[in-house]
């Protein structure tokens, strides 16, 4: 899918077609905080799974949908996480399959395979604000899920990380109250690609008018400012 493309369906929480599998949905926040957000990061933290969280040579040669297959056909915890993020996502049941020359994961008429798994971690990834490290550290929604990764990969440590000062829950309460026409009851509708995007953008507009502010008064130098690199609307950075 063309780039700009997704970025408006998961800015207006639309449903993204995944080729030979179906429709992806981003849940709300409120979906996701009726089913706990601590179960939503282990559903997270199974189909995010990356090849490169994993030190053994056995797994170079490997796709990530092969490890992921792999873990759901060996580990019973994994594919109940696993399966149950499938259901959540596209709203239809999974089951492992194999083909003559191939595996692949059954949901509704569609499937998941070797041709569109990384095009659903993409999504995935980007619908929950997501950064994986080169190491066994999952960040879904800005939260750990480090319990559910040492399950999956118990051959390998897990380092301290330092407490993180702004999370999903913190986010959300910051933009509840402040004066920007949206509550609580509001944000609980939104998806978590459309939460961060309302901070950032926020971010941009406070940054701005700050600037503009202080340079009416006279408390900054305007020389090295170029107020085309700090408007409001500018892009973000993905």
């Amino acid at each position: 899918m063309n780039e700009m493309d997704l970025h408006f369906k998961l800015l207006g929480g639309l449903p993204i077609e995944i080729d030979q599998a179906g429709t992806l949905t981003i849940p709300t926040l409120q979906t996701i905080t009726e089913l706990n957000m601590s179960i939503y990061n282990a559903y997270l933290a199974a189909m995010l799974i990356d090849k490169e969280t994993i030190k053994s040579d056995w797994a170079k040669s490997l796709s990530n949908f092969d490890i992921f297959f792999a873990y759901c056909y060996q580990d019973e915890i994994f594919k109940y996480h696993a399966f149950a993020a499938i259901e959540l996502f596209f709203n239809e049941k999974a089951i492992l399959l194999e083909g003559e020359d191939n595996v692949f994961i059954g949901i509704g008429q569609g499937q998941i395979n070797h041709n569109n798994f990384d095009t659903i971690q993409t999504v995935i990834k980007l619908g929950n604000n997501v950064e994986i490290q080169n190491e066994p550290e999952f960040n879904p929604a800005n939260s750990r899920a480090a319990k559910m990764i040492e399950e999956m990969l118990k051959e390998d440590a897990k380092r301290p990380k330092p407490k993180e000062k702004v999370d999903l829950h913190s986010i959300v309460a910051g933009l509840a109250w402040k004066n920007n026409g949206l509550s609580l009851f509001d944000l609980f509708k939104l998806n978590i690609y459309q939460i961060y995007n309302g901070l950032y953008v926020t971010n941009n507009i406070d940054n701005y008018r700050h600037t503009i502010t202080a340079l009416y008064a006279g408390t900054i130098d305007g020389k090295n400012i170029k107020l085309s690199d700090i408007h409001w609307a500018n892009k973000l950075k993905q």
